[in-house]
């Protein structure tokens, strides 16, 4: 495991990694860290610390899907979120009322070169929305009981139809309408927290499947817009599940990737059965699995470079 961004002796956290859509060309890539936000151009091989308005802990990072005309970047500090024009050279805040919120999630729209739209999840307050792309927001928690929202995720078929998901402290959210309105789910509340979310486009038809990880039950998942759920993997994935990832493969196929406290497991079948991918020495707290490679950040070391493989 080669480390290349070595936070060791600042006794840092990787929160959040992100990567340019376009990544197989421009090798552009961010981390959001207790110390600040890094921008990397080589694919993660090497790593700069990157000049936000504010300085502060950076608990989430998200890049427009329309990076490669808008080098659009957005990034959430204590207090506000921080947006660049300019692929993370300047920068300019939206800054939030007193108290300061906690961002937990930040996502754009994959529509966002027409709509501008973004989502911010929080803990303790909610869900904030941008429409304008990321110079104003405003509360949308109509329906959300549960404020400490700890994840989001945007359904494959968003720009059909404005479905959004929530995870928080105790259970499950689902919006059909952009945010702007939440119904709570069937989630079985003795699984919450839920602490990350994979939507899953079910073959050729409109349906979503949706997986959940959860802090001491492992992975739920449903195929009727959240309404039941069963185990996924109990043989196999008992614990924490921190973060999950869904990528493409290049036939079309889709590969789930789940962050443990182990390390990296993955399933080619849409989370029915999963393989180890990579066992980590440390606390593994974020991961961005890209096409030949995966960066991986573990807990008071920084940012690792391993091979997908």
């Amino acid at each position: 495991m080669s480390v290349t961004l070595d936070l060791a002796n600042a006794d840092d956290a990787t929160y959040a990694l992100a990567a340019s859509p376009d990544f197989a060309r421009d090798g552009i890539c961010f981390a959001a860290c207790g110390s600040g936000l890094y921008r990397s151009r080589d694919g993660g091989e090497s790593w700069r610390k990157l000049r936000t308005s504010s300085e502060l802990v950076t608990t989430a990072v998200a890049v427009s899907p329309a990076f490669a005309q808008d080098r659009s970047v957005f990034a959430a500090v204590k207090g506000g979120i921080l947006r660049s024009g300019d692929a993370g050279e300047t920068w300019f805040t939206a800054a939030f009322p007193a108290p300061p919120p906690v961002f937990s999630s930040l996502l754009g729209s994959p529509d966002f070169e027409r709509d501008g739209f973004l989502l911010a999840a929080t803990i303790e307050d909610g869900v904030f929305s941008s429409t304008d792309r990321g110079a104003r927001w405003q509360p949308w928690n109509f329906g959300l009981f549960d404020l400490n929202v700890l994840c989001i995720a945007l359904s494959p078929a968003w720009i059909d139809n404005e479905t959004v998901y929530a995870g928080t402290e105790t259970g499950f959210y689902r919006s059909a309408n952009g945010g702007r309105a939440w119904r709570h789910t069937g989630f079985p509340a003795e699984c919450a927290p839920a602490l990350c979310i994979a939507c899953i486009k079910d073959g050729d038809s409109r349906a979503t499947r949706l997986i959940v990880g959860t802090e001491q039950h492992g992975l739920l998942a449903s195929c009727d817009n959240g309404e039941t759920w069963e185990r996924l993997a109990t043989d196999s994935i008992t614990g924490a599940v921190n973060q999950l990832h869904v990528s493409s493969r290049g036939d079309g196929s889709l590969t789930v990737f789940a962050l443990v406290e182990e390390g990296i497991l993955r399933s080619d079948d849409a989370g029915v059965t999963w393989t180890e991918t990579l066992r980590v020495p440390g606390m593994p707290t974020a991961m961005l699995p890209l096409a030949d490679r995966i960066l991986l950040g573990v807990d008071g070391r920084g940012v690792a470079l391993l091979p997908s493989r």
